[in-house]
């Protein structure tokens, strides 16, 4: 039997350049240990949500509308245990869609990787996959 890749689904709010550059790193520091697929949150949809075994998601502003639809599937979606990080434009800027996202009961990283930071991102990403 073949051993299959982790999914990793990374979500980026619309418009957020920062973001969308480290969606980018996350891939290619990605690229032979797991099946990435980047996405804009508007542009998710539920079955790419129920495949991925972890996710990312790129906050520039938990309260954007583009994080909208998502907040309402998470909240009637069951995805317990699976790894979720966020990566931010700012310390903090997570905290509302954290909160939003609690009743899916994802297990969250312990800390965000914070955009301008480049020394540490292949070690936050290889972390949110314990790898």
């Amino acid at each position: 039997m073949k051993n299959q890749k982790t999914k990793v689904l990374v979500i980026v709010e619309d418009g957020r350049k920062p973001l969308e550059a480290i969606a980018k790193t996350i891939k290619t520091t990605l690229v032979d240990k797991a099946a990435v697929k980047a996405r804009s949150a508007s542009e998710v949809a539920i079955p790419e949500i129920l495949a991925a075994d972890a996710y990312a998601f790129g906050v520039g502003d938990s309260a954007s509308s583009s994080w909208a639809e998502i907040k309402r599937l998470l909240t009637g979606m069951n995805l317990a245990g699976r790894k979720a990080g966020f990566f931010v434009e700012a310390a903090g800027a997570a905290a509302g869609l954290k909160a939003a996202f609690e009743p899916a009961e994802l297990s969250v990283a312990p800390r965000d990787l914070v955009a301008g930071d480049p020394a540490v991102a292949d070690s936050w990403i290889l972390a949110l996959l314990g790898v």
